[in-house]
């Protein structure tokens, strides 16, 4: 019988055949790291829960290829940019349609990451945002996962598809490039502890 305690693989196969309580069990566990990464990539709350909805489907429907040997969370985060990359590209391509055509209208930009909860109040918001912005996607993305949201350093890696030690590097280079932006905005050594002090799992 699966249950809570059964590991992804258990659930995985318990879904193949046919077990619904699994599935379920299966998609509140992955569920909120899942669409963290859609909202990165996507920078839109309700495309972010639509393509989840959609790779959660694939997986029910595609349970029964899945290699129990192998991690469930780097198959569902696979699925999960890939739908974002071909959504990305069909918004793309209306943009350049309705570019052609007069019509108005874009792709949404990527949300502004929250800052609050990291960060001290006494800190300039608008020198952190623009420093945030002017990180690469990866460094931001890392930095905002690992160091915003405390999600493991393994679990950023599944998400994106990279290894540890390289979303390691992306967070040194970000908190760098933050510390150099407060620093130039005229903040003291004493106002960058709490970006220093957050700590990678």
């Amino acid at each position: 019988m699966s249950g809570p305690d059964s590991d992804d693989a258990e659930l995985v196969l318990a879904s193949a055949r046919g077990d619904a309580a699994a599935f379920a069990v299966l998609v509140r566990r992955h569920i909120r790291n899942a669409t963290i990464l859609a909202v990165q990539l996507l920078g839109d709350q309700d495309d972010a829960e639509d393509i989840v909805q959609v790779a959660f489907t694939i997986v029910y429907e595609r349970a029964r290829t899945f290699d129990g040997r192998r991690p469930f969370t780097p198959w569902l985060f696979a699925i999960v940019r890939r739908l974002a990359a071909n959504k990305r590209a069909r918004d793309a391509r209306r943009e350049r349609l309705l570019g052609i055509w007069g019509g108005r209208g874009g792709v949404v930009q990527p949300s502004e990451s929250n800052v609050h909860g990291a960060l001290d109040a006494q800190h300039d918001e608008e020198t952190v945002r623009e420093a945030l912005d002017d990180l690469s996607p990866m460094q931001r993305a890392c930095f905002e996962l690992v160091s915003l949201r405390g999600i493991s350093t393994g679990e950023a890696a599944a998400m994106h598809g990279i290894s540890e030690s390289t979303v390691r590097q992306h967070i040194h280079r970000a908190r760098r490039a933050l510390r150099h932006a407060l620093q130039a905005s005229g903040r003291g050594a004493n106002e960058l502890a709490p970006i220093e002090q957050v700590d990678e799992p």
